[in-house]
């Protein structure tokens, strides 16, 4: 019997958001690869093409979101693999809560640690790149910045809790990933290149809404299914 009340299903959110959190705090283990990583994408991106585009900030808003689809997917299969191998999820779900709730809680921590990496990433190019990011437009960045880690985390808990005990898990999750989080990053880019130059926004900021708030209703939906299979 799973109790129901939103007090004890915000609270489980919150517990299994916060465990995520108080384990990479320790281990740093996502952060770190993942800034790593980042950095040498901005470097690389640098050297490589910062002379062949006129317009440097293509070269910017690419590295940016090459580094972020890494970072999400790196975030969410360490996310998944930590509870598989010590059991951790068996135990949630002895939790008498709604499944769906250990979902939510996966998907808050896991758009924190994809959203860090893309601000970390961000600070890179803005060094390495010379990408202006004007004070007035710093806000939405970081808006776009968070709900494109939002859809992304709710697409990827899904796919890594999948595709966890699967062999070649690590070669299937960015297989089935990618290709469903397009629009997440098409709006990204495209997001990114409208505020640096000035251009509507909402077309693009209606696009990741809806598609965020589709892929999370998906994930809710279909979790429990998937974890007790």
């Amino acid at each position: 019997m799973t109790d129901s009340t939103p007090v004890s299903y915000w609270r489980t959110v919150f517990e299994v958001a916060r465990k995520d959190l108080r384990i990479e705090l320790r281990s740093k283990q996502v952060l770190n690869t993942a800034a790593v990583f980042a950095l040498l994408v901005v470097i690389i991106f640098a050297f490589s093409f910062a002379r062949t585009f006129a317009n440097i900030d293509v070269v910017a808003s690419g590295a940016l979101w090459v580094a972020f689809v890494f970072a999400g997917t790196f975030s969410v299969s360490q996310s998944v693999a930590v509870e598989e191998a010590d059991a951790g999820l068996d135990s949630l779900l002895l939790v008498p809560v709604d499944r769906s709730a250990i979902y939510v809680g996966k998907v808050v921590s896991n758009t924190a640690f994809t959203a860090a990496v893309a601000v970390i990433t961000l600070g890179c190019i803005i060094v390495f790149l010379d990408f202006t990011v004007l004070p007035s437009t710093t806000p939405l960045l970081l808006l776009v910045i968070a709900l494109a880690a939002f859809g992304f985390a709710a697409t990827g808990v899904l796919i890594a809790t999948i595709t966890a005990r699967a062999r070649l898990s690590d070669l299937l999750l960015p297989l089935l990933l990618v290709p469903l989080v397009i629009p997440v990053l098409l709006a990204g880019v495209e997001l990114t290149r409208a505020i640096s130059e000035g251009l509507p926004l909402w077309r693009w900021f209606r696009l990741l809404l809806a598609y965020d708030g589709v892929l999370f209703l998906i994930g809710i939906a279909l979790f429990e299914y998937v974890v007790e299979r």
